[in-house]
């Protein structure tokens, strides 16, 4: 079995975050580009050093699982968010500095990842076997469209019980539900081009437009978790407000109008719920072309709304735009009292000593939802800033060390 020491575990996550896995186009044989397929075989490696059978399933995902029995999944990304800009120290680095590993994935979902993988290690170093098959999926889309998660269900046993490593302490019991649309219409005459952002689930942090009289104008904000885009400033926001005041284009005054504030209430869309609170919406990217333009949102609704219900709003908000449903997740509710929320809250608690926090509800969406049954757990501690899909994202060597102490004893509590 390989070293499952803790400077062990520190190396394997520097390598695996220096391997950039942000979206790209797909090659023969690698349908998330070569970083995620290379990252894939890499982490397979791992499992496999410590006592795991793997399969990597068409570089789309893979698992690798130990023990008999009942099936237990832990399920992680190995893909990330683009890195972006104006970080201080390189994206794909993993340099140490202050006691903190800045890269893109620290956060999420390599630094968790890699955390439950030592974990499970020193428990089987210890000499204690699983007492059901425990596996861990990994996947390589769960920030542009889960094609991993389709692939793996088409042809792969789906464990009825699990966690996700992939959002917040003490235990998640309940994700909104995440709807991504496309809405366009016409490119006003007094602009010549437009464009901003990355991807629709984060706050955009650059915007530019050039106008018909040659003048460029810019605007610069702070990205952030699209779940969250009031811990971010919108720089595609910012530019629509320059621009209506530059050139009053009526299209543009409404679309500002309506998206201007991240609460839905410019499009009929505040909507809260007491199970999971209130909804969101994030303007994350507009382009233009051919005399077009395109923006794409992502919302995170309540678990009692249905996606019907918030795409007929904000068309009926919308008239003026041609507006089309994208990529869906489901809303995820686990009753708090449940054995699997009351085992991992335990663990939580035990290892940290908060015996005061109580499940949660999130905006985010992690692999939790492809469970019958499922929760996320971790990494980010309460009343600790999050860096996900931030500039400078990076995990603390300290916080990764009790990652692995609280993953050790919930995983103790609940497989072994």
């Amino acid at each position: 079995m390989e070293n499952t020491n803790y400077e062990a575990s520190v190396t394997a996550l520097r390598k695996l975050l220096m391997i950039d896995t942000s979206s790209v186009p797909p090659l023969e044989g690698m349908p998330f580009g070569e970083g995620n397929a290379t990252a894939l075989n890499f982490t397979l490696d791992l499992l496999k050093g410590f006592g795991f059978k793997t399969k990597n399933i068409d570089n789309y995902c893979g698992w690798a699982e130990i023990g008999e029995g009942e099936l237990f999944g832990v399920l992680a990304h190995l893909d990330t968010v683009p890195a972006g800009v104006g970080w201080t120290y390189p994206p794909f680095g993993a340099e140490i500095h202050n006691g903190r590993i800045y890269a893109r994935g620290a956060e999420d979902d390599k630094g968790p990842l890699v955390a439950v993988i030592y974990a499970v290690a020193r428990i089987l170093a210890g000499g204690k076997k699983p007492k059901m098959r425990l596996r861990f999926i990994l996947g390589c889309n769960e920030e542009s469209g889960w094609k991993c998660m389709d692939r793996y269900k088409e042809t792969e046993e789906m464990p009825q019980l699990g966690f996700s490593p992939d959002s917040d302490f003490p235990v998640i019991n309940c994700e909104k539900g995440v709807l991504r649309h496309k809405i366009s219409f016409p490119l006003p005459p007094e602009i010549r081009d437009i464009s901003g952002g990355e991807q629709a689930n984060i706050v955009p942090d650059y915007a530019t437009a050039t106008l018909k009289c040659g003048k460029t104008i810019e605007a610069r904000g702070k990205s952030a978790h699209g779940s969250r885009p009031k811990e971010g400033e919108n720089a595609i926001i910012k530019l629509l407000s320059s621009l209506i005041s530059e050139e009053k284009a009526e299209n543009l005054t409404k679309l500002h109008s309506a998206l201007k504030n991240s609460d839905g209430e410019g499009v009929n869309l505040k909507l809260s719920d007491s199970k999971s609170g209130a909804l969101t919406i994030n303007l994350g990217v507009i382009s233009a072309e051919n005399g077009t333009i395109t923006i794409k949102t992502d919302i995170r609704y309540p678990v009692s709304f249905k996606k019907e219900e918030i795409t007929a709003r904000l068309a009926e908000a919308l008239p003026f735009c041609t507006v089309s449903e994208g990529a869906h997740n489901p809303p995820l509710y686990v009753p708090p009292n449940h054995p699997l929320v009351l085992g991992l809250l335990s663990a939580y608690s035990e290892v940290t000593g908060d015996t005061a926090s109580t499940p949660l509800a999130i905006g985010g969406a992690t692999y939790a939802r492809v469970l019958p049954l499922g929760v996320s757990f971790g990494p980010v501690f309460p009343s600790e800033p999050s860096t996900v899909h931030a500039k400078d994202e990076n995990i603390s060597l300290g916080n990764f060390k009790k990652l692995q102490e609280i993953y050790q004893k919930a995983l103790e509590k609940l497989c072994f």
